[in-house]
């Protein structure tokens, strides 16, 4: 399948909640926010959604620090991205995923998101994650 016609899953892990983003043809939509923070509820979540919208990859942020080096979080992403090789056959991908909560809450602010609703924008930052990915930046080895 030519890669500008693949649906395509962006996920942005976070301890409480999953944002997932859904992109096609360059571009990034944000989709919903997983607000079960249980590993298996949110696998069984994400593989329903990338399975209904017939998605050919996942690409899943990777929290690096602005050195590229590991963090704590990125521990658990590498974690939680093995859980979901158990139960998901949809190839998975990494994409570093630095600045993105930043460039998400700007976006939130520019589009008049009240202050509250900006607590919840992990399926934005996951749209960032696409964009990022689409435009070939920071591109990190398969899982």
């Amino acid at each position: 399948m030519n890669e500008q016609q693949e649906i395509i899953l962006g996920v942005d892990y976070g301890e409480k909640t999953i944002g997932l983003a859904l992109g096609r043809n360059g571009l990034a939509s944000p989709l919903k926010i997983i607000q079960d923070g249980r590993d298996l509820t949110a696998v069984n979540e994400i593989y329903k959604t990338a399975l209904i919208n017939k998605c050919s990859k996942i690409i899943v942020g990777l929290p690096l620090s602005s050195s590229g080096k590991e963090t704590s979080l990125s521990r658990k992403v590498r974690h939680f991205v093995k859980l979901m090789k158990v139960y998901i056959k949809t190839p998975i991908f990494f994409e570093d995923e630095f600045n993105t909560s930043k460039e998400a809450l700007k976006e939130a602010a520019a589009i008049d998101l009240s202050r509250n609703k900006r607590k919840m924008i992990d399926h934005y930052s996951a749209a960032l994650i696409l964009k990022n990915y689409f435009n070939g930046k920071n591109d990190i080895n398969p899982v």
